[in-house]
């Protein structure tokens, strides 16, 4: 037999042993790289298992931990298996204590799954949310506080305050400042911080009697022939100001123009009403309707 004769024959030979043989089992990586791809597809019985079977396979592997946090968030989105979720993610968390990233994220995936602030506080929101607040992590204690002014639990909303406070005082990013100033507002207006620094102006700016700057604006206007109200706001003063601060510079612009146009200086609204202090600013009445605006 020929010498290529030999070599094709083992070739083929050694074609037909690799088809025989049994394919091996996915490693780690390959099985961890399915559970992100089910995840995106947010195919989450697929997630639930393939995680399953890491933790099983590999439980000390370099993917247990993101596979641990992943069959905690599959399980809270499978109809039925909810509060198995939350158990998973309050385990998870217990078991890595020193993993901030992933830490962190559960803490939010619990927040979210176990509260929904359109609805009255669930026992587990409400026991979830004093775990966050408890939390050393000023993040979640802070994410636990902005969640907890969305409920209607007034002892959970009273000891958020001084969280967000706190928080309000040591965040530099403005839109997360705003967020926590937003949240403030619904627990308590009269709790809300300074929003400016000082400036020399402000010390120029006469005392305020009680020593407390105004904090809410209300507003009136009430039909005379219908004998209702048409509107009542009621704003707080921060709140107005976050508002107009935040709008782009042709906005503000605009705005400037219109109440110059009714003799209203736009840039020292705020400082006026500080130094008018409490009281009403604006009373107007005709045949038809009674404005009043006051501070407070």
């Amino acid at each position: 037999m020929s010498s290529d004769r030999v070599r094709g024959l083992a070739l083929i030979l050694g074609i037909l042993f690799l088809a025989a043989a049994p394919a091996s089992p996915p490693g780690e990586d390959e099985l961890f790289r399915q559970v992100k791809v089910d995840v995106f597809d947010q195919n989450w019985p697929a997630v639930l298992s393939g995680c399953e079977g890491i933790l099983a396979k590999f439980p000390s592997g370099r993917s247990a931990p993101q596979a641990g946090f992943y069959r905690a968030k599959a399980l809270t989105r499978i109809p039925g298996r909810e509060s198995e979720g939350l158990k998973a993610f309050r385990e998870f968390i217990a078991a890595h204590p020193d993993d901030r990233v992933l830490g962190e994220q559960a803490w939010a995936a619990l927040f979210s799954a176990a509260c929904d602030g359109r609805t009255a506080p669930r026992p587990q929101c409400v026991a979830a949310l004093n775990d966050g607040l408890a939390s050393e992590w000023r993040y979640v204690s802070t994410l636990a506080a902005i969640q907890a002014s969305d409920t209607s639990d007034p002892a959970l909303r009273k000891r958020s305050l001084p969280v967000l406070k706190k928080a309000y005082d040591a965040q530099t990013d403005a839109e997360i400042r705003n967020e926590i100033l937003i949240s403030i507002l619904k627990i308590d207006p009269k709790q809300v911080p300074s929003t400016e620094p000082g400036t020399p102006r402000e010390a120029a700016r006469p005392p305020r009697g009680a020593g407390r700057s105004p904090t809410l604006i209300r507003l009136t206007v009430y039909n005379k022939q219908e004998k209702r109200y048409d509107l009542k706001v009621n704003l707080p003063v921060a709140f107005a100001r976050m508002l107009i601060d935040a709008v782009d510079d042709d906005q503000k612009k605009e705005m400037k123009s219109a109440a110059k146009s009714k003799g209203i200086d736009l840039d020292d609204i705020f400082e006026s009403i500080e130094t008018a202090g409490a009281g009403k600013l604006l009373e107007v009445d005709d045949d038809t309707c009674h404005i009043e605006i006051w501070i407070e």
